[in-house]
């Protein structure tokens, strides 16, 4: 069986493990400390720029070798509660305020996300990348 993470990041390998095994699934998923400030949080660029690498490699091999994917799901809506470790790392598309869970704003990376999927066309792979960059001046010159 390959490797997963860093191993398998050439078109080559995905397209061997979609003809070697049925339905696999692949997950992906980042974390980051649970001490930031709501503002720090809330402002994910790191995040956006981890989905979108992830995203727009799928795209290429899907258009270079026909690998079919069925689906990709960001991994997780909202910073969450994990069973191990309490409410200690933050990997939601959504801020979660753990003093208060009802108290919630959709964080940059939530918004990107958001964007990304209602696009129709995805022809440049790096079509929001410009955007990203565009958005952390606009937010760096308030």
């Amino acid at each position: 069986m390959a490797p997963l993470g860093e191993d398998i990041s050439s078109s080559h390998n995905l397209h061997h493990l979609s003809h070697s095994f049925s339905s696999s699934l692949i997950h992906n998923h980042a974390v980051t400390s649970g001490d930031e400030t709501r503002e720090e949080a809330k402002f994910d660029y790191r995040w956006i720029d981890y989905l979108c690498s992830h995203l727009c490699f799928l795209s290429k091999v899907i258009k270079e070798t026909g690998v079919k994917v069925k689906g990709y799901c960001a991994w997780s809506l909202g910073d969450n509660y994990e069973f191990g470790q309490g409410f200690t790392v933050r990997f939601g598309l959504t801020y979660i305020d753990w003093n208060n869970v009802t108290d919630r704003d959709l964080k940059e990376s939530g918004k990107w996300y958001k964007k990304f999927i209602a696009t129709k066309n995805l022809a440049k792979p790096n079509f929001l990348r410009s955007s990203l960059t565009f958005e952390k001046k606009k937010f760096a010159d308030a």
